[in-house]
This record gives C-alpha cells, sequence and structure tokens, in this order.
C-alpha cells in the first residue's frame, strides 16, 4: 500500500470519511450507517465521484481501499 493510500484509510478510519483527487477528479469515501427517507440501517462505505455522484458501495474499510488501490492509481491529494 502506497503512502497515499495509507493516509486515506488512516483519515477515513478516524473520521469516518475523507476527501481525495484522483487526477482531478474530486472523491469522498465515507461509512454511510443510515439510508433513505426512513432510514433505513445500512452498514457500508460509499466511494462517491464528487463531479458525477456516481458511488460503489463496498462492505468493509479494507475493501474499498483494495478496489481503489487497483482502480485508482492517481491519487494526487488527500484533502
Amino acid at each position: 500500500m502506497n503512502d497515499k493510500l495509507k493516509q486515506l484509510k488512516d483519515v477515513a478510519k478516524q473520521k469516518t470519511w475523507v476527501s481525495f483527487l484522483h487526477g482531478s477528479d474530486p472523491y469522498s469515501l465515507l461509512h454511510w450507517s443510515i439510508a433513505g427517507p426512513y432510514h433505513e440501517p445500512k452498514d457500508v462505505w460509499l466511494l462517491q465521484n464528487e463531479m458525477t455522484f456516481e458511488t460503489k458501495e463496498f462492505a468493509t474499510l479494507d475493501e474499498a481501499v483494495s478496489w481503489i488501490d487497483e482502480h485508482m492509481p492517481h491519487i494526487t491529494e488527500i484533502l
């Protein structure tokens, strides 16, 4: 795991969310425990592109970080 991914994971673990840049696109990774207008229980990590609002859900933080490591090699900044 490179330094940016380690930093991303540490911040997410500490604050339950982290924002970062992949290239020039802003993303957020956050823990989501309540969903919908009826407050349905949900316990996932959500990766969201802040420009398109596209999302991807992961059961654990480790799964999310592994996916980011594989699919997003150009993390330029942890915000």
